[in-house]
C-alpha cells in the first residue's frame, strides 16, 4: 500500500468514525464492506497447500476476539462541535457585555493576523501592545498565540483574522441597536440580528478551520443573538443550525454588508436625537406662547420650523402631545404665517381631531345660552351659514344649527390638495349669510375663499377653537359682528 493511499483511508476513517456509532445505517453498511474486502481477499489469495490432516488430539481451540469497546480504523478525530449550540451546552453562561465582546474580537483579529505572517516565515515579534490591551480585558485569551494543535496554513488564520473583525462589527452593531427606542430599533432588529447571526458562525467556521475547539467570544455573541431574538419574538432560520454553515472566506463580503447596517443605524440614531431635541424645543415654545399670550406671534416662525422638523424625522403628525399644546395658541397663528407641508399635516390632524372629539354634554335644566350664542342668534336665525374645512359631524351640525337658529348649517369637508373652486357655488347662494372658514392653520391655500366671499358679498370668519357654539359665537362676533349688524340694519 503506497503511503498517499494510507494517508487517504485513514482520512476516510477520521471522517467516518464519529458518525458510523451514532448511525445504525452507516454502521451496516460498514460491516457490508468489511465483508466484501474480506470476500474479495480470500478470492486473491493463492491456491492452498495440500491438506494434511491435523491430529485431533494435538488441535488447540483459538481464544476469542475481543473487540475493545474504544476499537477504530483509526486515530478518532476531535469531536466536532456543531455551529448550533444547545440550550444544554450554553445553559448557565451570562455572555459579557457587547462592547467586551467586540473590543476582544478586535484584538484576537489582529493576532490571529500576527499568527498568519509568522507561518509565512515572518519572525517579527508580537507587539506588546497587544498582550498588553488584552491582558486589560476581562478573559481575553489570545489562544491563536499559544503553542497548539494547529494548523499551518497562513490562508486558514488570515481568514480567522476576518472572522474576528466581522465578530467585532457585529457585537457593535448589536449594541448600536439596542441604543435606538423601540420604534426605530424595530425597522432594523430583523436584519441586524440575521447579520450577527451569520457573522457567530462565520466566527466558527474559522475556528475549526484552523482546529480549535471552541472560542468564548463567538460563544458569548451567539448567546447574545438567540436571546434578543427570542426577547422580540424574532425566528432565525438560518445561522444558528449546524447543517447551516459560513465559509470562513467570506468574511469580506460580510464585513461590508455589517459596515452598511452601521451606517444606517447610525443615522436612525442621530434621527432619533435629533427628534427628541426638536420635540424638546417644540414644547418649551407651545408652553411659552400659552403663558404668554401676547407674544406669541413673534413665536410662530420658529415653531413652523420645528414642526417640519419633527414631523421630518418621523414624529407623527397626529402626535398627541403637540396636539394639546396646539390647542390654546392656534388663534395667534399670524395670517401673514404660510406653514409648510409637515406642519399643515400636523394642523390638518388637529383639525380632524376637533372635529370629531364628542361634542360637550348638554347644560342640566332650563339654563339660558350664553349671551354670545344669543347675540349671534339674533343675527343669524333663518339664514344659511356655509361650514368649510374639517370632517363633518352630525352632532356637531345639529348643535350649530340649534344654537343660532338656522334654517341649515352647508358643511362643506375638505380633502388634501382640493382645489378651492369648489368651494365658489356654496359661498355664492343668496341665502348664505356667513361664511366659516375652519381651516386656516390646516391649509393656507385655502385663504383664497376670501377671494369668493368678497366677491359675492359674503363676511368671512376664521375658526381656529373647533366646533363648540360658543367658541363659534365668540369668533363670529370678534371678526364680523359689526358687519353683520350693518347687513341687518340695511336689510
Amino acid at each position: 500500500m503506497t503511503d498517499e493511499l494510507a494517508e487517504a483511508l485513514v482520512a476516510v476513517f477520521e471522517r467516518l468514525g464519529p458518525y458510523v456509532c451514532s448511525d445504525p445505517h452507516l454502521r451496516d453498511a460498514v460491516h457490508n464492506l468489511g465483508r466484501a474486502i474480506s470476500t474479495w481477499a480470500d478470492q486473491c489469495a493463492p491456491s492452498p497447500a495440500p491438506h494434511v490432516p491435523a491430529r485431533t488430539d494435538l488441535a488447540i481451540t483459538p481464544p476469542p476476539v475481543v473487540i475493545p469497546a474504544d476499537f477504530s480504523l483509526a486515530r478518532p478525530p476531535d469531536p466536532v462541535r456543531p455551529l448550533s449550540l444547545t440550550d444544554d451546552e450554553v445553559h448557565g453562561i451570562v455572555p459579557v457585555d457587547l462592547a467586551v465582546i467586540a473590543r476582544r474580537c478586535h484584538l484576537k483579529a489582529e493576532a490571529a493576523r500576527v499568527t498568519a505572517a509568522r507561518k509565512r516565515g515572518d519572525t517579527t515579534a508580537v507587539p506588546n501592545d497587544l498582550i498588553q490591551q488584552a491582558n486589560e480585558l476581562p478573559d481575553c485569551d489570545l489562544w491563536m498565540l499559544h503553542p497548539g494543535d494547529y494548523v499551518d496554513a497562513p490562508k486558514a488564520w488570515e481568514d480567522l483574522g476576518g472572522a474576528f473583525a466581522v465578530g467585532a462589527e457585529a457585537a457593535t452593531l448589536l449594541a448600536a441597536l439596542r441604543d435606538l427606542p423601540d420604534t426605530l430599533a424595530e425597522r432594523h432588529r430583523e436584519r441586524v440580528l440575521y447579520a450577527g447571526a451569520e457573522a457567530q458562525a462565520l466566527m466558527w467556521a474559522g475556528v475549526l478551520d484552523v482546529h480549535r475547539r471552541a472560542d468564548n467570544d463567538q460563544v458569548h455573541l451567539f448567546v447574545h443573538i438567540r436571546e434578543y431574538a427570542r426577547n422580540a419574538h424574532i425566528y432565525i432560520n438560518r445561522y444558528l443550525k449546524k447543517e447551516d454553515r459560513v465559509s470562513a472566506d467570506q468574511w469580506p463580503a460580510l464585513l461590508s454588508r455589517l459596515a452598511v447596517l452601521r451606517d444606517e443605524l447610525a443615522e436612525a440614531r442621530g434621527k432619533a436625537r435629533h427628534r427628541e431635541k426638536g420635540l424638546m424645543n417644540l414644547k418649551y415654545k407651545l408652553r411659552k406662547m400659552a403663558d404668554v399670550p401676547m407674544n406669541a406671534a413673534g413665536e410662530w416662525p420658529r415653531v413652523l420650523e420645528l414642526l417640519e422638523e419633527v414631523v421630518g424625522v418621523g414624529v407623527p403628525a397626529s402626535n398627541a402631545d403637540i396636539r394639546e399644546l396646539l390647542l390654546p395658541v392656534l388663534d395667534t397663528l399670524p395670517e401673514d404665517q404660510e406653514p409648510g407641508p409637515n406642519a399643515e399635516r400636523v394642523f390638518s390632524a388637529v383639525n380632524e381631531y376637533l372635529a370629531t372629539r364628542p361634542a360637550p354634554a348638554p347644560n342640566a335644566g332650563t339654563e339660558e345660552p350664553a349671551v354670545e350664542i344669543r347675540s349671534v342668534a339674533e343675527l343669524l336665525r333663518g339664514r344659511q351659514v356655509v361650514l368649510i374645512g374639517g370632517v363633518e359631524r352630525n352632532v356637531a351640525r345639529r348643535s350649530i344649527e340649534h344654537a343660532f337658529g338656522l334654517s341649515g348649517l352647508n358643511w362643506v369637508s375638505t380633502r388634501p390638495h382640493e382645489s378651492v373652486t369648489v368651494f365658489e357655488p356654496a359661498v355664492a347662494r343668496a341665502e348664505v349669510a356667513v361664511v366659516l372658514l375652519a381651516i386656516r392653520w390646516a391649509s393656507h391655500s385655502y385663504g383664497d375663499v376670501k377671494g369668493y366671499c368678497e366677491k359675492y358679498g359674503k363676511p368671512m370668519v376664521y375658526l381656529t377653537g373647533g366646533y363648540n357654539p360658543n367658541q363659534i359665537a365668540h369668533q363670529i362676533l370678534t371678526q364680523v359682528g359689526d358687519r353683520l349688524r350693518s347687513l341687518e340694519r340695511a336689510g
